[in-house]
């Protein structure tokens, strides 16, 4: 009896540590930081600025050299964010960040620890 007790417990403990594991990758907390960071004073909560644009669009503006400094030329504190080195370290990252949470991304998000709402 005691056997079967401690067995339930166990797979009890395994079911939650695997689905919380699981709900803590719903999206790239690191790259939802730099945004927050580098973007928020403009652009808003990350979610918000994910889904103003469709993916294909982000591809655009990320992947043509010098797109984002067009669009942020009359904007000096976009322009250092752009050109911040933690930028250009994870702009794959934050790509995909946006990407994936992108316009018609399918992807809805609610609250969370470091998020709650999409208000501007």
């Amino acid at each position: 009896m005691k056997f079967t007790t401690k067995m339930i417990a166990v797979s009890f403990l395994i079911t939650g540590v695997t689905s919380l594991s699981t709900a803590a990758e719903k999206y790239d907390t690191g790259a939802f930081r730099t945004v927050t960071k580098l973007c928020y004073a403009c652009h808003g909560t990350p979610f918000y600025q994910a889904k103003q644009i469709d993916d294909d669009d982000w591809e655009f503006y990320f992947n043509t050299p010098g797109k984002l400094e067009k669009l942020h030329k009359d904007k000096p504190e976009g322009l250092a964010a752009i050109h911040s080195p933690l930028f250009k370290k994870r702009k794959k990252r934050l790509l995909k960040f946006f990407i994936d949470n992108s316009k018609f991304s399918g992807a809805v998000n609610g609250c969370d620890a470091n998020f709650c709402g999409t208000n501007h």
